[in-house]
């Protein structure tokens, strides 16, 4: 099951690409509105706190979405999945802020690691000639609203079961990116066939296959092996890119993308970590 939500959300990325007549708020909601109802059986009544938690990670989650898929009309596929992939250091910055929760000496060793390969990235330009250094501050933006929207959730988790946390997670993502796509104008049909297909995919692959598959993975495994598997999104994405999209990445690009994730595992591995996976 975990090879199976690595190949899942390893999609992603490319998927949004092939919705291009479709806005990334439109993408984000139906991707989050058909997962929902494929979960809704499984909904059930849960504390009023717990609920209210729920609802409010639910706009950061529709944010990151947002801003992620954004990115993605911006800049290359695998610099998107790289930066949005540090989700797991920004959550481990807020639950230091938030619970007083210090990281070990590690996760400073990381940091550091990390950011000079952001910046080996950077100093290589941009693969895709588009958006440049806007599109890769989208995703990184969206990394950190998906820390925040696993920091706020972290407590709701942990009474509540997978099975009915998902329905209620999902429903509420889908509300909020619903109101997000009428406020923006941003239509939610009309599109050509390949885009339905593809915000579909999106919906079966990442959304429930990429979540199951981790889910299932973490009550059987230690969560060092899922972690580190985890982040193979990336390579994966990056992979799924160079042969459907012809993406291939330059040697900075690479070689960038590379110390990057070992950054991400020196500073989030020890960790029971928190995952946002495409």
């Amino acid at each position: 099951m975990l090879a199976v939500g690595i190949l899942a959300v390893s999609t992603a990325g490319t998927l949004v690409r092939f919705a291009p007549d479709a806005a990334p708020l439109t993408i984000a909601f139906w991707r989050v509105a058909i997962a929902t109802l494929i979960l809704l059986p499984g909904a059930r009544p849960v504390a009023r706190r717990d609920a209210w938690l729920t609802i409010l990670g639910g706009l950061f989650l529709a944010l990151h979405f947002w801003t992620w898929f954004l990115s993605l009309r911006e800049t290359t596929v695998m610099r998107s999945t790289l930066l949005v992939c540090l989700t797991p250091v920004w959550a481990a910055g807020f639950e230091w802020w938030f619970f007083k929760a210090p990281p070990k000496p590690r996760f400073w060793v990381g940091i550091t690691i990390a950011l000079t390969g952001v910046g080996t990235m950077v100093a290589g330009g941009n693969a895709s000639g588009t958006g440049g250094a806007w599109g890769d501050a989208l995703a990184a933006l969206g990394g950190v609203l998906g820390a925040a929207y696993f920091t706020i959730g972290r407590g709701v988790r942990a009474r509540v079961p997978i099975a009915h946390y998902g329905p209620l997670s999902c429903g509420a993502t889908a509300a909020w990116l619903g109101v997000l796509a009428l406020l923006t104008g941003s239509p939610l049909t009309g599109f050509a066939d390949q885009s339905w297909l593809a915000i579909v995919g999106l919906a079966l692959g990442p959304q429930l296959l990429g979540h199951l598959g981790f889910n299932y993975a973490v009550g059987r495994l230690p969560a060092a092996v899922v972690a580190a598997v985890i982040l193979l999104e990336p390579v994966g994405a990056t992979a799924v890119a160079a042969v459907a999209l012809g993406e291939k990445p330059g040697i900075l690009d690479g070689l960038g993308g590379l110390i990057t994730l070992v950054g991400v595992a020196v500073a989030a591995m020890p960790r029971r970590q928190a995952t946002l996976p495409g």
